[in-house]
Protein backbone atom coordinates (compact mmCIF):
# COMPACT_ATOMS: atom_id res chain seq x y z
CA UNK A 1 0.00 0.00 0.00
CA UNK A 2 0.97 3.50 -0.31
CA UNK A 3 2.72 5.48 2.06
CA UNK A 4 1.10 8.29 4.12
CA UNK A 5 2.35 11.08 2.06
CA UNK A 6 0.87 9.64 -1.36
CA UNK A 7 -2.74 9.09 -0.49
CA UNK A 8 -4.82 10.35 -2.07
CA UNK A 9 -8.20 10.57 -4.20
CA UNK A 10 -6.80 7.87 -6.95
CA UNK A 11 -5.65 5.75 -4.63
CA UNK A 12 -7.57 5.74 -1.13
CA UNK A 13 -9.36 2.64 -1.95
CA UNK A 14 -8.96 -0.45 0.00
CA UNK A 15 -9.49 -3.70 -0.81
CA UNK A 16 -8.32 -6.46 1.60
CA UNK A 17 -7.22 -9.29 -0.33
CA UNK A 18 -7.83 -11.81 2.42
CA UNK A 19 -11.40 -11.19 2.45
CA UNK A 20 -11.26 -11.63 -1.26
CA UNK A 21 -9.57 -15.09 -1.03
CA UNK A 22 -11.92 -16.47 1.29
CA UNK A 23 -15.36 -15.34 -0.30
CA UNK A 24 -13.93 -16.44 -3.25
CA UNK A 25 -12.81 -19.64 -1.84
CA UNK A 26 -16.34 -20.26 -0.07
CA UNK A 27 -17.61 -19.47 -3.51
CA UNK A 28 -15.99 -22.18 -5.49
CA UNK A 29 -16.26 -25.20 -2.63
CA UNK A 30 -20.57 -23.64 -3.19
CA UNK A 31 -20.22 -24.62 -6.69
CA UNK A 32 -18.24 -27.71 -6.06
CA UNK A 33 -20.51 -28.70 -3.78
CA UNK A 34 -23.72 -28.35 -6.28
CA UNK A 35 -21.80 -30.17 -8.71
CA UNK A 36 -21.44 -33.37 -6.42
CA UNK A 37 -25.26 -32.67 -5.74
CA UNK A 38 -26.01 -33.03 -9.70
CA UNK A 39 -23.55 -36.15 -9.46
CA UNK A 40 -24.53 -38.08 -6.08
CA UNK A 41 -27.66 -36.57 -5.30
CA UNK A 42 -26.87 -37.71 -1.49
CA UNK A 43 -28.01 -36.10 1.48
CA UNK A 44 -24.43 -35.63 2.50
CA UNK A 45 -24.08 -33.72 -0.87
CA UNK A 46 -27.23 -31.15 0.27
CA UNK A 47 -25.53 -31.17 3.74
CA UNK A 48 -22.12 -29.81 2.07
CA UNK A 49 -24.20 -27.33 0.13
CA UNK A 50 -25.95 -25.80 2.98
CA UNK A 51 -22.39 -25.45 4.98
CA UNK A 52 -20.77 -23.74 1.60
CA UNK A 53 -23.65 -21.54 1.44
CA UNK A 54 -23.81 -20.67 5.54
CA UNK A 55 -19.73 -20.16 5.08
CA UNK A 56 -20.55 -17.58 1.91
CA UNK A 57 -22.81 -15.87 4.17
CA UNK A 58 -21.11 -15.97 7.32
CA UNK A 59 -18.20 -14.42 5.73
CA UNK A 60 -20.12 -12.05 3.80
CA UNK A 61 -21.89 -10.60 7.04
CA UNK A 62 -18.37 -10.52 8.88
CA UNK A 63 -17.17 -7.96 6.26
CA UNK A 64 -20.28 -6.40 6.53
CA UNK A 65 -20.58 -5.83 9.87
CA UNK A 66 -16.94 -4.64 10.17
CA UNK A 67 -17.47 -2.06 7.57
CA UNK A 68 -20.45 -0.82 9.32
CA UNK A 69 -18.43 -0.84 12.64
CA UNK A 70 -16.18 1.09 10.86
CA UNK A 71 -18.06 3.73 9.36
CA UNK A 72 -19.77 4.16 13.22
CA UNK A 73 -16.40 5.14 14.49
CA UNK A 74 -14.95 7.34 11.43
CA UNK A 75 -18.79 9.16 11.74
CA UNK A 76 -18.18 9.87 15.45
CA UNK A 77 -14.64 10.61 15.04
CA UNK A 78 -16.20 13.61 12.13
CA UNK A 79 -18.78 14.45 14.84
CA UNK A 80 -16.27 15.71 17.58
CA UNK A 81 -13.27 17.07 14.87
CA UNK A 82 -16.66 19.22 13.56
CA UNK A 83 -17.78 19.91 17.26
CA UNK A 84 -13.96 21.00 18.26
CA UNK A 85 -14.41 23.44 14.98
CA UNK A 86 -17.64 24.78 16.07
CA UNK A 87 -19.76 23.45 13.58
CA UNK A 88 -22.34 21.76 15.87
CA UNK A 89 -25.08 22.71 13.51
CA UNK A 90 -24.13 20.78 10.39
CA UNK A 91 -23.63 17.06 12.11
CA UNK A 92 -27.28 16.27 12.13
CA UNK A 93 -27.25 17.47 8.58
CA UNK A 94 -25.14 15.01 6.80
CA UNK A 95 -25.56 11.50 6.24
CA UNK A 96 -23.01 8.62 7.66
CA UNK A 97 -21.69 8.07 4.16
CA UNK A 98 -20.87 12.20 3.84
CA UNK A 99 -19.77 12.37 7.54
CA UNK A 100 -17.56 9.34 6.46
CA UNK A 101 -16.27 11.07 3.59
CA UNK A 102 -15.13 14.21 4.85
CA UNK A 103 -13.02 11.79 7.28
CA UNK A 104 -9.92 12.79 4.26
CA UNK A 105 -10.05 16.19 4.92
CA UNK A 106 -8.05 18.20 6.70
CA UNK A 107 -9.24 20.48 9.86
CA UNK A 108 -8.51 23.88 8.06
CA UNK A 109 -11.39 22.58 5.31
CA UNK A 110 -13.55 20.22 7.19
CA UNK A 111 -15.97 23.30 8.28
CA UNK A 112 -16.00 24.60 5.12
CA UNK A 113 -16.13 21.05 3.18
CA UNK A 114 -18.95 20.08 5.68
CA UNK A 115 -21.12 23.35 5.15
CA UNK A 116 -20.68 22.74 1.34
CA UNK A 117 -21.95 19.23 1.71
CA UNK A 118 -25.06 19.96 3.51
CA UNK A 119 -26.41 23.17 1.00
CA UNK A 120 -25.30 20.91 -2.45
CA UNK A 121 -26.30 18.12 -1.17
CA UNK A 122 -23.11 16.46 -1.93
CA UNK A 123 -22.14 12.91 -2.98
CA UNK A 124 -19.75 11.13 -0.73
CA UNK A 125 -17.45 11.16 -4.26
CA UNK A 126 -17.96 14.39 -4.55
CA UNK A 127 -16.85 15.53 -1.46
CA UNK A 128 -13.50 13.47 -1.84
CA UNK A 129 -13.31 14.73 -5.14
CA UNK A 130 -13.17 18.52 -3.07
CA UNK A 131 -10.97 18.00 -0.52
CA UNK A 132 -7.61 19.66 -1.35
CA UNK A 133 -5.39 18.57 1.96
CA UNK A 134 -6.00 14.78 1.57
CA UNK A 135 -5.26 13.11 4.99
CA UNK A 136 -4.56 9.73 4.40
CA UNK A 137 -6.52 7.09 6.36
CA UNK A 138 -4.50 3.92 7.62
CA UNK A 139 -6.67 2.37 9.68
CA UNK A 140 -9.44 0.81 7.84
CA UNK A 141 -10.09 -2.99 8.43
Amino acid sequence: MATTADQSYANHAHRPVAWQVAWLGALLACVLFVWILYRERSLIAIALLLLGLVTLLGITLLRLFALRLQDRIIRLEVQVRLARLGQEAVIDRLSVKQLVALRFAANHELAALAARAVAENLSPDQIKRAVTDWQADRLRT
